[in-house]
């Protein structure tokens, strides 16, 4: 009878464990009520699926494109269908449509910051920080962004996601 209760607990621990919160994987929907981006508003219906693997980070979007087919340079890498960031000290290299970006990123517990550089086929250079933290239950991410050109546009928006 006693074996018989310590492995119930034991199967509770490794079910609540294979269920737990793994952190920013997931699905991430934005909510766009309690997002702030005044002078540019967010994509519509932007959808993040964050994946870790180790030293890397790949986040899926998806967006509806906008009218004109033109992302503002605000979301820059943020409207993109996929996007991998390194967590091990080394530059992540991405393509985003004209621009190469390059890009380093941090994980700290519940906050991951990227500092990028992206340049255009034509010189103009776009510098960006992003910051995504998680809350504490795990059900609410919030990105920070801002991002400045060499053209002289420069933005910031706070964008918050609910875990699907």
């Amino acid at each position: 009878m006693h074996k018989g209760v310590i492995l119930s607990i034991l199967l509770a621990v490794i079910l609540a464990a294979a269920s737990a919160d793994r952190g920013f994987d997931g699905k991430w929907v934005l909510d766009k009520n309690t997002s702030n981006a005044a002078t540019t508003p967010p994509p519509d219906g932007l959808q993040q699926r964050i994946k870790t693997n180790g030293n890397h980070i790949v986040i899926e979007s998806v967006f509806k494109e906008p009218a004109n087919a033109i992302a503002p340079l605000l979301y820059l890498g943020v409207m993109t269908t996929t996007l991998q960031l390194d967590l091990d000290g080394n530059d992540a290299v991405n393509q985003i449509g004209p621009f190469m970006q390059t890009s380093k990123t941090t994980m700290d517990g519940n906050k991951i910051d990227t500092d990028w550089v992206a340049r255009h086929t034509s010189g103009e250079v776009v510098n960006g920080h992003w910051t995504r933290t998680l809350s504490g239950d795990g059900k609410h991410m919030t990105l920070e962004i801002k991002e400045s050109s060499t053209q002289g546009q420069s933005g910031s928006a706070t964008l918050n996601f609910v875990k699907k």
